[in-house]
């Protein structure tokens, strides 16, 4: 059978590529409301009329009253690129700086481009913390990409939690065992730290800036 993927409609295809992408990654299809967490959509309901006119399209199958059984009618997907769905999540606290992915804590989950991140990156986003790299266009209302698996080196920009709050600073290792984290903007704030005064989230990979 040749599916029409140009006969779907753009959330159509937002709803196609994030159930492949989940197949993927999962083995599994996602239930309804896992597909309306990954593509921001909080009403089953409107997941549910999605999924009836992909049916309709024949570019899924489905078992009645059964959990888990959209089945995908093609794996042709030339005509887009396969979104990897990031977790953006609301806060960094010290009640879950070491569980930031518990589902509490996760506000939505966005498409971002497969080329945007690594193939073997662990990945969040979040608002941006501070102005203090503000030199190299971050400011507080950006959204930033974290890798939260890489393995930092100097001058990486890295996401840190320190006491109560979260920053953002160029992570640079030191010989005795501490670390310098170091704004580009004037501050009279702490810059050198030992390792158990603070926790590394991640390096920052990307930002999103609304205009």
């Amino acid at each position: 059978m040749t599916v029409n993927f140009s006969s779907l409609t753009a959330k159509q295809k937002k709803v196609y590529s994030a159930i492949e992408t989940y197949i993927k990654l999962k083995g599994i299809p996602p239930t309804v409301r896992e597909i309306g967490e990954m593509v921001g959509e909080k009403t089953p309901g409107a997941v549910q009329g999605i999924l009836n006119r992909l049916e309709q399209k024949g570019v899924i199958k489905r078992q009645l009253g059964a959990a888990r059984s959209i089945q995908l009618v093609s794996e042709d997907n030339q005509m887009y690129a396969t979104a990897v769905y990031i977790p953006e999540i609301k806060k960094i606290s010290k009640r879950n700086v070491d569980d930031l992915l518990n589902i509490y804590n996760i506000e939505k989950y966005h498409p971002v481009s497969p080329y945007a991140v690594s193939e073997n990156g662990n990945y969040l986003m979040i608002d941006c913390p501070d102005d203090c790299l503000s030199d190299k266009g971050f400011q507080p209302g950006d959204t930033l990409l974290v890798n939260i698996s890489a393995e930092l080196k100097a001058g990486d920009i890295a996401l840190v939690f320190n006491e109560t709050r979260s920053i953002l600073r160029f992570y640079h290792p030191e010989d005795n065992g501490t670390i310098t984290l170091k704004a580009d903007t004037n501050t009279r704030e702490k810059e050198n730290f030992n390792n158990d005064e603070v926790k590394i989230i991640g390096r920052v990979d990307g930002r999103y800036t609304k205009f």
